[in-house]
């Protein structure tokens, strides 16, 4: 299949690489090292980058390399590499032209203001600079949004990627079905596992779990869903039946309220959009789903005692919480955590408004209504709190506050605006989906702090270059306009 990605983007592979400017000599060793390894390296390095992660790893358990006094984690040196790779380009591929998009401009905003607070923060001595490289190094992986439109060429690398990402959402979420079945005694995934605890009521048989890679699996539900609607049934859709029936069991496993509420809001946003065969075709798959759950629950109520049966009471137990006006009245331990965060973040925005305190500051004093000891330790939690918005208010003030907006407002709006015009019927699902678990996630924020954690700011940097890569290279003439299919959107 022809390529639809433009000359430019290809040039590293195509006859002129062969003919490097005669800059230096290790630049031409580079230069023909980069046309033998380039053709898939970058979507393997950004797979790579998400296994190290949002997967089934954590942080502290990845091996560190010391570099001039700081240490870097692998996925860091891979980030560093894309990046250098686009470079490398640049500088002795003749013609070679940087790919610019409409979300360039608000993205670099967002990110140097935010490294301006946290330079001064470290310029005035209120924060310490390791715990600002720690925050830095996890905010910078947004630029793998700039390894995606640039390195990603053709067809081919794309679905690479896209299909690992599925894959590695699968992975993640078989762990994490096989974390319950072992229950909370025996740790196979990071992060949380523990017994479900809703309003003072511990469910001890109900293992509730949130791995890094939860939001891989978060992506590739909406995402699956929406490609489902978007092709004509095949035998590639039994297997995306497969996978979203993981996923879904894997996210009903986190008991995250505020993710279930922005999913069902998103699954109405995409039966809203989707007319006709696309709205059918999404319904038809919703009932073979209902029907398949509905087996299920009769097994399941055959056996009331078991441990199925006691997570579906749990789960309603913990869904329907969100009716109660009890829960917003003191009687939820983890709603009245979110507002003491608040009340702490509130007054530390009030004190530095404008560019806000710096990536890795701690915004309130030691509180031990929600910072504890335990056999583990004292867990002080000073510089993190429970809201993707805050945080940023927090770290960047309104200046990246502002520019954050913009580019989370521009992203919808093309996405929601341009979807129906790209050509290729999975790609356009693509772009649906994308835009939609975007909406999720902005949603969810505002009792998660998901802008800024390690297993996001990756899913986020590739999830906004796929977007521009398929509206720039799969929209049709007619839906094009005057951007048509050219280099600089």
């Amino acid at each position: 299949m022809e390529s639809h990605f433009p000359v430019e983007q290809r040039a590293f592979f195509t006859s002129t690489t062969i003919r490097p400017a005669p800059r230096t000599a290790s630049a031409g060793l580079f230069a023909v090292l980069g046309v033998i390894t380039a053709p898939m390296i970058a979507p393997v390095t950004l797979l790579g980058i998400l296994v190290a992660t949002s997967s089934i790893l954590f942080e502290d358990r990845l091996p560190l390399v010391s570099a001039g006094g700081f240490s870097v984690h692998i996925p860091d040196i891979m980030l560093l590499g894309l990046l250098g790779l686009v470079g490398l380009q640049w500088l002795v591929v003749p013609g070679y032209r940087i790919v610019r998009t409409r979300l360039d401009r608000p993205l670099l905003v967002f990110y140097c203001v935010t490294l301006l607070s946290t330079f001064v923060a470290i310029a005035q001595s209120s924060v310490d600079i390791h715990d600002a490289m720690r925050a830095t190094r996890v905010f910078s992986y947004y630029l793998t949004f700039f390894a995606v439109t640039n390195l990603v060429r053709d067809r081919r690398q794309l679905l690479f990627l896209l299909n690992g990402i599925f894959f590695l959402a699968s992975v993640v979420a078989i762990a994490m079905i096989a974390q319950y079945v072992l229950g909370n005694s025996v740790e196979l995934l990071p992060g949380r596992v523990e017994a479900l605890e809703t309003q003072g009521r511990t469910f001890d048989a109900v293992t509730r779990i949130a791995p890094p890679g939860f939001s891989v699996v978060v992506v590739s539900f909406v995402t699956i869903l929406s490609i489902w609607a978007c092709e004509k049934f095949s035998s590639r859709g039994l297997l995306r039946f497969c996978q979203s029936g993981l996923m879904g069991a894997a996210l009903l496993l986190t008991f995250l309220r505020s993710y279930w509420t922005a999913l069902i809001i998103g699954v109405f946003v995409l039966m809203v959009l989707l007319k006709g065969p696309s709205r059918r075709r999404l319904v038809g798959w919703g009932l073979a789903i209902i029907f398949s759950a509905a087996l299920l629950l009769l097994v399941v109520f055959n056996a009331p005692d078991s441990r199925a049966s006691n997570f579906l009471a749990a789960s309603w137990d913990r869904f329907s919480t969100l009716g109660s006006s009890g829960t917003f009245q003191g009687q939820d331990g983890s709603v009245d955590w979110r507002r003491i965060e608040a009340g702490y973040a509130f007054s530390a925005i009030e004190s530095s408004p404008l560019i806000g305190l710096g990536m890795g500051a701690a915004y309130r004093p030691v509180d031990l209504r929600i910072d504890w000891r335990d056999a583990g330790g004292f867990h002080v939690l000073t510089r993190h709190i429970h809201n993707g918005h805050l945080w940023i208010l927090l770290q960047s003030g309104l200046l990246g506050y502002l520019s954050f907006v913009w580019l989370s407002l521009l992203f919808l709006l093309r996405g929601f605006k341009n979807w129906r015009g790209v050509s290729d019927n999975r790609m356009r699902g693509v772009v649906l989906g994308f835009t939609v678990v975007y909406l999720v996630v902005v949603i969810a924020a505002g009792a998660n702090s998901s802008f800024m954690q390690w297993g996001w700011t990756p899913v986020f940097g590739i999830l906004l270059g796929v977007n521009e890569l398929i509206l720039r290279n799969y929209r049709s003439s007619e839906a094009a306009g005057p951007e048509g299919m050219r280099v600089g959107l």
